[in-house]
């Protein structure tokens, strides 16, 4: 028995040993993640010349850097000589970014609105809107439906993710029948959970929060390009019923649908009984 309590006693401390090393192997595991991470950022910004990405990244990872410069790392001096070019950089990119912005919009097919004017410019009819911070070097991307992104302000990289949210929400395929079904299903699905009557008016942000919720990869602004196409072209009657947007004066609750904005802020949907 005592020779037992023994063995449990040294099964026990090589139990904690290993556990020890597997916690001490995950930490540097860990780490060097963290390392090649931040090795492949800087790489990145290098090769795409994006000096306020450069300056964020090194600002960032001021004490991955700091324990860098304790082992003598030979990297530090071209990280500390890349720093100063990049601050260079930047001075020059924001002494002229107006004009550059409008070179690279026009070399993406972007298009700046005329109203446009530094530091604050929008796109698409006022859809999209851009605020270029030059104290914190970061851009603001936003549409209708609130802020998409921060990002340093590196004039490529910005129109870059311009177009990509773009492409997303203004290049999908649009089904116009296929969206009043679905507009019509969550409606029905709305008033009968709450006990409306078809025809009452469901405010248009219930329907959004719904979907949200039952549909996969779900936007906001998508569904808003979609119901402004919905709007302009149609169709509008379904299951002998005709859709109606109504107004309203909440600008938080409703929604600006692309294209109409003279028409105000839709706030409510329904579907009215169709007379022959």
């Amino acid at each position: 028995m005592e020779q037992s309590k023994e063995l449990i006693t040294q099964i026990q401390k090589l139990h904690v040993s290993a556990k020890q090393k597997v916690q001490r192997l995950n930490a540097e595991l860990e780490e060097a993640i963290q390392d090649k991470l931040f090795w492949e950022k800087y790489l990145k910004y290098l090769n795409e010349e994006w000096p306020l990405h450069m300056l964020d990244l090194i600002e960032k990872e001021a004490f991955r850097l700091k324990k860098l410069r304790e082992r003598n790392h030979p990297a530090i001096p071209l990280i500390e000589e890349s720093f100063h070019m990049a601050k260079e950089d930047a001075t020059r990119i924001f002494r002229r970014y107006p004009s550059l912005l409008e070179d690279a919009c026009r070399d993406a097919g972007l298009c700046l609105d005329s109203s446009s004017r530094h530091p604050r410019y929008s796109m698409k009819q006022g859809f999209f809107n851009l605020e270029i911070d030059e104290g914190k070097r970061i851009a603001k991307i936003s549409d209708y439906e609130g802020r998409l992104v921060e990002l340093p302000a590196d004039i490529n990289a910005v129109i870059e993710r311009v177009k990509q949210e773009h492409d997303r929400i203004f290049c999908r395929k649009f089904d116009g029948e296929k969206f009043l079904k679905q507009l019509r299903n969550q409606y029905k699905a709305i008033i009968k959970k709450d006990g409306l009557t078809d025809s009452e008016s469901v405010p248009i942000r219930q329907i959004t929060r719904r979907m949200g919720k039952n549909i996969k990869g779900f936007r906001s602004d998508e569904f808003l390009i979609d119901l402004s196409r919905l709007a302009e072209k149609g169709p509008y009657e379904i299951d002998n019923k005709k859709l109606d947007l109504q107004q309203t004066k909440d600008t938080n609750q409703g929604m600006l649908l692309h294209g109409a904005e003279k028409r105000g802020y839709i706030g409510y949907i329904l579907f009215k009984e169709v007379h022959s």
